[in-house]
């Protein structure tokens, strides 16, 4: 095997589709094909060999995460005692005999139902609100009508060198020390079918592929209320191998981010500023165009405290079924005047509540010191006990006390990694 990765083998990202991995795997098997490039055979077997993993989704999976070396799923001592009854079905491929009048051994005549193909379609929070209907232009392969689906005619079918006429292959991989792993796997070169057809008596139409491209349109009506990474299928309008049914398409809604909504099931979510005044006082404010394109003025009455969240009935997404929207929740976070605001504070102070705060008897204000207090943000706090945290778990053997408000004891905070003194 090629010391190239499976994707640079066959040419493609390792993102790449399904339907890419098809197509390139036909392309480069027909410039590679020992029947037209002999001088290709050991590139024809590494292209096969690509595809015979990267085909498969837990093969593909499993090389994704482990590379070339990945040991199967096949029982590891497979190969001292014989193959098992899942090497010969059930094994994830086509077992599907595709000329009617051949059959290979070592496989079994059940053939699993083809994968569905999944693509995702993009949907604002404004199109789900509405609901959408699209018209998606796709092409798909089908079998060839010129030869149904064989690649030429029958009669010039010869026996395939790769697999010996069986359709299959025996793999041998070493899984650890002393253990060999076997398995059968269909032979890519053809198809699975133990026959080929000479190129100069392939079918025009397809040129041997067996299958053609088609263009055809699918319809899609998403109703309102349609949530993220909802699953729409459309039966039989997928790739179709010959011998088999076509696949279905799975077509996945995956949401954009709106800018300042978050939707959990049929409500709505946002956050909201508002100024000391307005908590203090009640507001009627202008808050944003909603979902539904309606215009919202939000009105409230007396003061509000932090930490509350405004609920507006009714204003969030329909439920599919019944039609009633949800709610839309509004988290509100007070803006205070800054440093520069200037405003007669005994007057101020006149109009506000009294007071609660602890006052300290005779005998502790004899002791009583006065600080003068600067400020800082919660997310500079954050990153004073993340700094801690990290000096913690650096270690140097010391054993650290950590509050979950605090961050570290004074007698210990500092003792593996004392910081440079900073002016906040």
């Amino acid at each position: 095997m090629s010391s190239l990765s499976y994707y640079e083998v066959l040419e493609i990202e390792t993102t790449a589709s399904d339907t890419e991995i098809k197509r390139a795997y036909r392309k480069l098997a027909m410039k590679y094909h020992p029947d037209k490039n002999p001088e290709g055979a050991e590139k024809f077997k590494d292209i096969s060999h690509a595809y015979e993993t990267l085909s498969d989704p837990q093969k593909r999976a499993a090389y994704d995460r482990y590379g070339q070396d990945t040991p199967h799923t096949h029982n590891p001592y497979s190969g001292f005692s014989g193959f098992y009854e899942e090497d010969y079905g059930g094994n994830g491929f086509d077992e599907h005999n595709m000329y009617d009048d051949f059959t290979f051994s070592g496989f079994g005549n059940r053939a699993a139902p083809p994968a569905p193909e999944k693509l995702n379609i993009k949907l604002t929070l404004e199109e789900m609100f509405r609901g959408k209907k699209v018209r998606i232009k796709l092409t798909r392969t089908i079998p060839c009508k010129t030869c149904k689906g064989v690649g030429g005619k029958k009669d010039v079918l010869k026996t395939c060198v790769e697999c010996s006429g069986t359709g299959a292959k025996t793999v041998t991989r070493q899984v650890g020390p002393g253990l060999i792993s076997q398995s059968r796997a269909k032979c890519n070169a053809c198809d699975g079918t133990g026959k080929v057809i000479p190129e100069k008596l392939r079918c025009r139409k397809c040129k041997g592929e067996r299958v053609v491209d088609e263009k055809d349109v699918v319809e899609l009506d998403m109703k309102p209320g349609t949530y993220d990474q909802e699953e729409i299928r459309i039966k039989g309008k997928g790739d179709q191998k010959p011998g088999m049914p076509a696949s279905d398409l799975l077509f996945v809604i995956e949401q954009v981010p709106h800018s300042h909504l978050k939707r959990y099931d049929n409500h709505l979510v946002t956050e909201w500023e508002i100024d000391l005044a307005d908590a203090l006082c009640g507001f009627e404010r202008d808050l944003f165009v909603n979902v539904d394109g309606q215009a919202l003025r939000v009105t409230h009455q007396g003061s509000l405290e932090p930490g509350k969240v405004l609920r507006l009935s009714g204003k969030g997404m329909p439920c599919k079924k019944s039609g009633k929207r949800g709610d839309m929740y509004v988290k509100l976070k007070i803006r205070f005047p800054d440093s520069k605001w200037k405003a007669n504070i005994q007057e101020l102070r006149s109009l506000l509540p009294a007071s609660k705060w602890k006052q300290f008897d005779e005998q502790d204000r004899q002791k009583m010191e006065t600080v003068a207090a600067g400020s800082i943000t919660e997310e500079s706090l954050d990153g004073i006990v993340r700094a801690s945290s990290q000096n913690k778990h650096s270690g140097n053997g010391h054993n650290q006390e950590y509050d979950s408000h605090f961050g570290y004891s004074s007698s210990d905070q500092y003792n593996a990694h004392p910081p440079e003194c900073q002016t906040q």
